[in-house]
């Protein structure tokens, strides 16, 4: 009898091993067939990817910009103002795409969101670069219009949110190339990113919601922008309730 259960026991375990070396070909396979049709794809060519993309977005940016400056009074602080402004709308979407990857991603294994998160880091560089266009016209509004500056844009309060916010933006760049990423432990770069992306999004979209609430000349992309963040956090929340096993509802089975 213990012959008879000893060889039972090593057939179970040579069935179990070769159903999970069966599962494992089968998800091989899967991800193979889906990195082909990715590549095939609009989301897969190199235009849409990687450096490409980054270099993409940046002439965009740079080109409405430098558009804008040959129609704006540089002279006046107010146009100044106005291109502060702009800077930062063509930003806060990537900070947006930034913020969600990793969570689309885990709420889908479909092609967009393999793309999404494949990208994050090209998000964040592309905001980064919008918002050094931000930091450039501040410099130049402290400089030039130092007193408008001080009576009509200073505040204390945004100036606390500022300097720290712009202080994780370019630790955060840095360290998203190898040469200064290898500085720093694995458990380091992680905490530094996630409580850095989490600062950066609330300020901006915290920004949103005080326009809405507090102030009367509110334009539709602020309620664009504020929503777009929402949602952006959104996904971070379904996405730790799933990672946790929460139930979802499902469809009902149709009846025959």
């Amino acid at each position: 009898m213990d012959c008879e259960s000893g060889f039972r026991l090593d057939s179970l375990r040579d069935s179990a091993n070769a159903e999970r070396r069966l599962c494992l070909a089968i998800l091989s396979l899967q991800s193979r067939r889906g990195d082909v049709l990715a590549e095939a794809s609009f989301l897969g060519k190199s235009w849409t990817n990687g450096r490409r993309l980054f270099f993409g977005v940046t002439l965009a940016t740079c080109g409405v910009v430098l558009l804008e400056m040959t129609r704006t009074d540089l002279s006046d602080p107010e146009g100044i103002s106005s291109l502060i402004q702009l800077s930062v709308r063509l930003s806060v979407p990537w900070l947006y795409l930034a913020f969600a990857a990793s969570s689309v991603r885990k709420l889908s294994s479909h092609e967009l969101g393999r793309w999404w998160l494949r990208n994050r880091r090209i998000f964040g560089l592309c905001f980064a670069m919008g918002m050094g266009w931000q930091a450039f016209f501040i410099l130049w509004m402290v400089i030039g219009h130092s007193g408008y500056y001080a009576e009509e844009v200073y505040s204390l309060a945004d100036i606390s949110v500022q300097i720290p916010g712009y202080l994780f933006l370019i630790a955060m760049t840095a360290t998203s190339f190898k040469p200064t990423r290898r500085k720093l432990s694995l458990k380091q770069w992680q905490w530094l990113h996630k409580i850095g992306i989490y600062f950066l999004w609330a300020t901006v979209w915290s920004t949103y919601w005080y326009e809405l609430y507090y102030y009367d000349d509110i334009q539709l992309i602020d309620h664009v922008y504020y929503w777009l963040g929402f949602f952006a956090w959104a996904t971070r929340i379904s996405a730790w309730a799933k990672r946790r096993g929460w139930p979802t509802v499902r469809p009902k089975p149709a009846r025959a």
